[in-house]
């Protein structure tokens, strides 16, 4: 086998698994788009993401997600 040939090999297991993160990324970031209770478990659980989707949305122009889900749940904002 060429050496080309191998390097080929080894970058379509690189991409992927690059389209199978951005796919799963994806989905992680859809539910939360569409499901407050899942926000509130990734708030519980995984807080960075959660805070990176609210980031996300605010620059996207959705400002009062995170003022909805944390009166919903009953949380005070982080100052």
């Amino acid at each position: 086998m060429s050496r080309g040939r191998r390097i080929w090999n080894g970058m379509k297991y690189v991409i992927y698994v690059e389209l199978a993160a951005l796919a799963g990324g994806y989905y992680v970031w859809h539910k939360m788009n569409i499901n407050q209770d899942y926000r509130k478990y990734m708030h519980k659980t995984f807080p960075l993401v959660l805070e990176i989707f609210y980031k996300t949305a605010e620059y996207g122009g959705i400002k009062d997600a995170r003022t909805n889900d944390y009166e919903k749940w009953g949380v005070q904002p982080k100052s």
